[in-house]
């Protein structure tokens, strides 16, 4: 197999292209105004974070890289499908996907406007978070 400047190229910006596309998955509020964040890597590398505005990740676990892209893909359909969905209540939930810098999202929480397919999705992903075990992140 020959290699062209042309296929190094691709190879090259597909590379890029993962690396710059994440899940995150949040829910926050209520009486202090807090999130729990995670943010679902391509390869499987699980951030957590808490915080008021500014998130810092200082917790770190990991997923399969079958489940994070699955999980990934899930969510680009249904944030894809519900593009622009926010309603936030006291509590809120959230899902979004980034690719390229791009962030898709929906937000949900006020109970006048139920979440499309997400609320589902939602559930499932943090079930599988809450299972795995965490350490301090020291890359921060």
């Amino acid at each position: 197999m020959k290699i062209t400047f042309t296929s190094l190229f691709f190879l090259l910006t597909q590379l890029a292209w993962a690396q710059d596309s994440y899940l995150v998955v949040s829910s926050g509020g209520g009486i202090a105004g807090s999130a729990t964040v995670y943010k679902i890597s391509l390869d499987g590398k699980v951030f957590k974070g808490k915080g008021l505005g500014q998130v810092n990740y200082d917790e770190q676990g990991k997923l399969k890289k079958s489940k994070a892209k699955k999980y990934y893909r899930k969510a680009k359909i249904v944030t894809g499908a519900s593009s622009g969905f926010n309603h936030p209540g006291n509590l809120y939930y959230s899902i979004a996907t980034v690719q390229n810098g791009k962030e898709s999202k929906i937000t949900w929480g006020d109970a006048q406007y139920p979440a499309p397919q997400a609320k589902n999705l939602y559930l499932e992903i943090i079930a599988i978070l809450t299972a795995l075990k965490f350490n301090t992140n020291t890359t921060k």
